[in-house]
């Protein structure tokens, strides 16, 4: 990016991952980011805090059969598509922001899972479908398996409140621990609760 004066940069922001993305993907960004005169939004702490990349907001959810998802505008990737003579299936999808609704039957059984992905190369994650979380378990042509790790976890729904609590949270923290996902506890925003019904 051009030259900017310091003084007509706010520096050290910094976004918990509920407010934007990095623009041409659908990862929620964690961390500090900085804000230009423009209103222009880049990654790191400051300009010479690489790498800077673009940021966005995330876009507003929209309902589908209960289930919240986020709609991911496909237009650069599709004149990628129409310019490079590519069809549909031969360029790898990003997988999708996706979040499960939990069943009746999830319901009495007492909890259910949550299928999410976490950057290669970044502490970036993504809670994405059942079906998304499939394609990259099988390395799927359709998806962008080379840079998106796979994993879900179990989550308990019903239940004494604080242990239902005390369960979700040492699940996610041993996830933190055992495969270095750090982060992924400020990426579900501590909310151990979420779903609980008593």
């Amino acid at each position: 990016m051009p030259y900017v004066p310091k003084s007509r940069i706010q520096t050290n922001l910094y976004t918990a991952g509920k407010n934007y993305v990095i623009k041409g993907t659908t990862q929620p960004y964690i961390g500090y980011y900085y804000k230009t005169y423009k209103g222009q939004l880049f990654t790191g702490k400051n300009p010479d805090n690489k790498p800077n990349r673009l940021l966005i907001p995330i876009p507003e959810p929209v309902q589908a059969n209960q289930t919240q998802v986020y709609i991911k505008d496909n237009v650069e990737n599709e004149n990628y598509k129409l310019l490079r003579g590519i069809s549909g299936n031969n360029l790898r999808n990003s997988p999708q922001l996706f979040f499960t609704q939990p069943t009746e039957q999830d319901y009495q059984l007492g909890e259910f899972r949550r299928f999410f992905c976490k950057s290669r190369n970044e502490f970036i994650y993504l809670e994405t479908s059942e079906s998304d979380y499939n394609a990259l378990v099988q390395n799927s042509p359709t998806i962008d398996f080379q840079n998106w790790v796979p994993f879900n976890i179990p989550w308990t729904l019903t239940g004494d409140e604080n242990q239902v609590y005390r369960t979700n949270h040492s699940i996610v923290k041993l996830k933190e621990k055992n495969e270095g996902f750090y982060g992924l506890g400020k990426y579900l925003q501590e909310k151990y609760l979420r779903y609980y019904k008593p």
